[in-house]
């Protein structure tokens, strides 16, 4: 039964290492695809710690981040939008965790930041393509590997066995809340860094809108 709770965390880990290097560091050339994957993640993840990680909650969030996927290609404009969104809300939940008593207004600050910088997206297409992918998929990517060297004890201990969906379910509550608020700061220096080393590996690509 262990041998299962730790492929459980390790496919979970690997598919969002996976997702998150595919972004930031082709996001750019694959635009269309990882948005699609970010899309698809990011309404998964929300679909699936808003609801009780029971196996219908599972499929809803499943099946709302493939329709989200699939209609997020169809409008360039709102990618970019969405893609900018996704960035500036990691940036604002990472700014809110920083800041002492700002918890309570978290939510608040990563609605705002998101709209803000997905707006800026939609001024300045090209770059926010490049900055966005690539600072999304690096929050995508660091904070995973950093669970998987710093926490993995600890993520074994949320995994439940025989139980892939509540694994997941339960795997994305920690490190989107327990394990980013411990190690905020860690994640928020990795995350620019590789985001910037992103940018620069996405600079001499092209978008096929």
């Amino acid at each position: 039964m262990k041998g299962s709770i730790v492929e459980f965390v390790i496919l979970y880990l690997s598919v969002n290492i996976a997702a998150g290097a595919l972004a930031c560091f082709m996001g750019k050339r694959l635009f269309y695809i990882v948005l699609g994957v970010l899309v698809f993640l990011g309404v998964f993840n929300i679909a699936l710690t808003a609801t009780d990680g029971s196996p219908a909650s599972f499929v809803i969030a499943a099946v709302l981040g493939i329709i989200a996927a699939l209609l997020s290609k169809y409008a360039y404009k709102a990618g970019v939008f969405l893609i900018g969104f996704f960035a500036g809300a990691a940036l604002g939940f990472f700014i809110g965790m920083l800041v002492p008593n700002m918890s309570d207004y978290l939510m608040i600050i990563v609605v705002l930041a998101g709209a803000l910088v997905g707006l800026a997206a939609v001024r300045w297409c090209d770059l926010f393509v490049r900055i966005g992918t690539a600072y999304t998929g690096a929050s995508f990517l660091v904070s995973n590997a950093l669970a998987a060297v710093l926490a993995f004890p600890q993520l074994l201990e949320h995994a439940v066995p025989g139980d892939a969906m509540a694994t997941f379910d339960a795997l994305a509550g920690f490190i989107g809340g327990e394990f980013s608020a411990a190690y905020s700061t860690p994640l928020l220096i990795g995350t620019l860094v590789l985001a910037i080393a992103g940018v620069v590996v996405q600079g001499n690509t092209k978008v096929n809108k």
